[in-house]
C-alpha cells in the first residue's frame, strides 16, 4: 500500500506540467487571459504549444514569455496588437519542430507602435507557408540558428505601412531563408539583410521575389544577392553606391514606375549589377541605369536572356552594359550611353527592338579572326549583333558595327562618318530580296549577303569578307562596293583593300552621302569572283518524315557541281549528299531528300565548287522539326484552308496547339473524345506550322505547310 502511495505522489507533478496544447477560443481578447485558451491556460510553461485555428485579434502581450511552439492554420487570420513591447521566445526541448509555423492561407498580422518579437531560439526553428505582415512599429521576427526560418513558396513577407527597420534583425547571419517562389514585399521600413554587405540575416533563393512597392530612395543594393527584384513604383537612387555588386539571380522587373539608379558622387559605384535573368518592363515604367559618377556596368551573365519584355512602352537607358551570355533577345529599343562591352553572346535585335549606341558610347568586344583587319573592337564568331544596331552622332569619325548572322560575324566599318547610323547584315541573296539589275562597271553581286546601313550624313563604306563563308574572293582587283539605287547594282568608287584572297580581309567605299543596300561586287572585267552561281531560290521544306531541300538557278557559268551540307548548330556542316554534278542547264531546279532529320533545328548550305575546284557558298537556311506524333497524321498537305488530324482511338491526348516557327501558338485544338479533327486554316499566313502536344518534358510535332496560291 505504501509502494503505491509513494507512486501516486511521485507522478503527480509530471502530469501536471506535461506538455499541453492550447487553441485560441475568442476572436479578441488577451493573449495572457487564461479564458482565451481551450483549455484554460492558467499556469503557461514553456513547453506550451500555442494554437489558431480561427481569425483572431490578441492584445496585452506578455512583456516575456517562454513558450514550445507557435501555430496558425486553418485559413486563420491573427492581429496581434500589443499594449506594451512583447517578446515572445519560441523553442522548447521535446517540442516537435518546426516550431513557428504559419500554414498555407493563414496570415500574422502586427500591428501597433509597441514592438512585437517573435524570436526563435537557438537549435530550434520555423516555417511559413502563409503570409506575415508587419505594420507600424519595430515588430521582428527573429530566428537564432542558420537557415533555421524558411519562407516556404507562395510564403508572403510584406513590411508594411509604417514598418520601420529590419524585421529579421541584424544580428543572427543566415538565419532567414526566402525560398523559391516565396516573396517578400518592401513597402516601408529598413532592408531585410540586417547586417553590413556582404554579410546578410536573410537570404533569397534564386526563384525567391523581392518586390519595392514604394516611391522614394530604396536602401542600398551594393553587395546585396536577390532571386528575382521586381520594382513597383518610383524607386531612385542618387547618393548610394558602393564597390560591391548587386546580384539579381534571375529577373529585373520594373512592373511600374522607374527605376533609376544614377549615383550624383564622382565614383560613388565602381560595383555592377549582374543579372542572370531577363530584364523585365511593364506599362510606362522605365530604367535608367548609370552616370558619369558610376564606372560599374549592368552585366548580364545568364544564357538566354531578354531585355525589354513586357508589353510596356517606357524607355530602358543603361550607362555601361557587359554581355557575356549565350544570346541577349531586345524586345524593344535599348540606348547605350557609356560603354558596351559584348564579351560573348549573341545578340537579336529587330527595327521595333533596336540596340542604340549614343553620341558618347563607346564598343568594347572579345577578339574576333580577321587577322587581315587591324580593328580590335568590330565583335566576335561569338558576340556580335544579329539584326539592326544604331551608332549615334559620329563626327568625323571610324565606327565598326559588330553585324552578323548564323553563327559568323560579318562587321561593316563606316571611315570618316558624320551623323547617326543603322546597319544590319542579311545572310541571303540579294538578288532574290533586292534586284537583279547590274549597272555600269559590275559583272554580278554576291548570292550570299548584303548589309543594310541607313542614315543621314557622310562617310566611307567598308565591307568585310570572310572566305569560305563570303563566296569565295579569289582576286582582290575584282572586288568592288557596289550600292543598291533603287534600280541597279551600282559600284561606289571603290579605293582601298585589305586582306588576302581566299582568307579574309575587306574592300572600301570613296566617302557618300547616300545609303542603303550594300554588298560585295565583282568587276566586269573579273567576272568569276566572287560566286559565279545565280541563285534564285534555296528552300528547306519539312516532311513527316524527312526534309525536302531544293534550289533553283539560273545561271552557273564554271560550276563544276554542288555539296549540300548540314549542321545542328550553325557553325559546324557536314555532307549530307554526295556530290551533285551541274546540269548547265538554264532555269534549274535541284533537290534531295535530307532522310536523316534531327528534332529542333537543322541548318543546310551549298558548297558549291566550280571548275578550278575551289569552293563557295550559299547562306544558309534553317528549318525546325521533328518526329511525327506517334499515330498522328495531318492532311493534306501543304494546305490551303482546312487540314483534318487523324488521331488513334486509344490515343490520350485531349489538347494540340498549331505553333508557328517562332514557336508560338496560333491556335488551341480540343481533341477530347474525338478521333478526326476539322481546323481552319484559312487566316493564317503563308508558311510551315507545326501540330504538338506536350508530353512529360517531351515534345512531339507534325509539320505541315500553308499555302495561299
Amino acid at each position: 500500500m505504501k509502494k503505491h502511495l509513494l507512486t501516486c505522489i511521485f507522478a503527480a507533478p509530471l502530469l501536471l506540467f506535461a506538455q499541453q496544447t492550447y487553441v485560441w477560443s475568442v476572436s479578441s481578447g488577451s493573449w495572457t487571459d487564461p479564458l482565451s485558451w481551450i483549455p484554460r491556460r492558467d499556469i503557461p510553461q514553456p513547453d506550451d504549444v500555442l494554437e489558431f485555428s480561427a481569425n483572431a485579434t490578441v492584445s496585452a502581450m506578455p512583456a516575456a514569455a517562454n513558450i514550445g511552439k507557435l501555430r496558425i492554420y486553418n485559413n486563420a487570420v491573427v492581429t496581434v496588437s500589443s499594449d506594451a513591447a512583447s517578446i515572445i521566445t519560441i523553442g522548447e526541448v521535446g517540442v516537435a519542430a518546426p516550431h513557428f509555423i504559419v500554414e498555407t492561407g493563414s496570415a500574422l498580422q502586427l500591428k501597433g507602435n509597441h514592438a512585437v518579437v517573435f524570436q526563435i531560439e537557438t537549435g530550434y526553428s520555423g516555417e511559413v507557408r502563409g503570409s506575415i505582415d508587419c505594420f507600424d512599429g519595430a515588430h521582428r521576427l527573429l530566428s537564432k540558428s542558420a537557415s533555421s526560418l524558411i519562407f516556404k513558396n507562395a510564403a508572403v513577407f510584406t513590411a508594411n505601412t509604417g514598418f520601420d527597420g529590419n524585421p529579421f534583425g541584424i544580428t543572427y547571419l543566415n538565419s532567414v531563408v526566402f525560398e523559391s517562389g516565396a516573396a517578400y514585399i518592401n513597402k516601408a521600413g529598413g532592408n531585410p539583410f540586417g547586417a553590413s554587405a556582404p554579410n546578410a540575416v536573410c537570404i533569397f533563393d534564386p526563384l525567391s521575389i523581392y518586390i519595392y512597392r514604394r516611391n522614394g530612395v530604396g536602401s542600398s543594393l551594393a553587395g546585396r544577392t536577390f532571386g528575382h527584384f521586381y520594382i513597383d513604383g518610383n524607386l531612385r537612387f542618387s547618393g548610394i553606391g558602393s564597390s560591391r555588386d548587386c546580384i539579381i539571380q534571375n529577373d529585373l522587373s520594373v512592373i511600374s514606375g522607374c527605376f533609376s539608379f544614377k549615383p550624383n558622387t564622382n565614383g560613388s559605384h565602381t560595383g555592377n549589377f549582374n543579372i542572370y535573368g531577363n530584364v523585365i518592363c511593364e506599362d510606362t515604367a522605365y530604367i535608367d541605369i548609370g552616370s558619369d559618377n558610376m564606372p560599374g556596368a549592368v552585366q548580364l551573365l545568364g544564357v538566354s536572356q531578354s531585355v525589354g519584355s513586357g508589353g510596356g512602352s517606357g524607355s530602358i537607358v543603361i550607362k555601361n552594359l557587359t554581355v557575356n551570355n549565350t544570346t541577349t533577345q531586345l524586345d524593344r529599343e535599348v540606348t547605350v550611353t557609356g560603354l558596351l562591352n559584348m564579351q560573348n553572346g549573341i545578340i537579336q535585335t529587330s527595327v521595333s527592338a533596336l540596340l542604340r549606341l549614343g553620341a558618347t558610347a563607346t564598343l568594347q568586344t572579345a577578339m574576333h579572326d580577321y587577322s587581315h583587319l587591324l580593328y580590335t573592337d568590330m565583335g566576335s564568331d561569338n558576340a556580335y549583333i544579329a539584326g539592326p544596331m544604331q551608332k549615334q552622332g559620329l563626327d568625323n569619325e571610324d565606327f565598326a558595327f559588330p553585324v552578323g548572322l548564323n553563327g559568323k560575324l560579318r562587321p561593316v566599318i563606316l571611315h570618316h562618318a558624320t551623323g547617326d547610323f543603322t546597319a544590319e547584315y542579311h545572310n541571303s541573296d540579294p538578288y532574290l530580296h533586292i534586284g537583279a539589275a547590274m549597272g555600269s562597271g559590275i559583272h554580278h553581286v554576291s548570292h550570299i549577303e548584303y548589309w543594310n546601313i541607313t542614315g543621314s550624313g557622310s562617310g566611307a563604306v567598308e565591307l568585310t569578307f570572310y572566305d569560305p563563308n563570303s563566296g569565295g574572293v579569289t582576286d582582290m582587283n575584282a572586288l568592288r562596293v557596289a550600292r543598291y539605287t533603287g534600280s541597279e547594282w551600282l559600284e561606289m568608287s571603290t579605293g582601298h583593300y585589305a586582306g588576302t584572297p581566299g582568307s579574309n580581309g575587306s574592300v572600301t567605299s570613296g566617302t557618300l552621302n547616300e545609303f542603303g543596300n550594300f554588298t560585295l561586287a565583282g568587276s566586269v572585267a573579273y567576272p568569276n569572283n566572287p560566286l559565279p552561281v545565280l541563285l534564285t531560290g534555296w528552300e528547306a521544306i519539312p516532311g513527316e518524315k524527312n526534309i525536302l531541300l531544293r534550289w533553283k538557278i539560273s545561271e552557273e557559268q564554271h560550276v563544276k557541281g554542288y555539296w549540300v551540307e548540314k549542321s545542328t548548330n550553325g557553325i559546324s556542316f557536314e555532307p549530307v549528299s554526295s556530290f551533285i554534278p551541274a546540269v548547265h542547264i538554264y532555269p534549274y531546279t535541284y533537290q534531295i531528300i535530307d532522310k536523316e532529320c534531327v528534332s529542333g533545328n537543322n541548318y543546310y548550305r551549298l558548297k558549291i565548287i566550280d571548275e578550278d575546284q575551289v569552293a563557295s557558298y550559299s547562306g544558309v537556311i534553317m528549318i525546325r522539326w521533328s518526329p511525327p506524333l506517334t499515330g498522328i497524321s495531318v492532311y493534306p498537305n501543304p494546305a490551303k484552308e482546312k487540314i483534318f488530324i487523324k488521331i488513334p482511338a486509344s490515343s490520350s491526348i485531349s489538347t494540340l496547339a498549331v505553333v508557328n516557327i517562332h514557336n508560338s501558338v496560333v491556335k488551341w485544338i480540343d481533341t477530347r473524345n474525338l478521333t478526326i479533327v476539322c481546323v481552319d486554316i484559312l487566316n493564317l499566313s503563308p508558311g510551315t506550322y507545326y501540330i504538338k502536344t506536350i508530353r512529360g518534358q517531351s515534345s512531339l510535332v507534325v509539320p505541315f505547310i500553308k499555302y495561299n496560291q
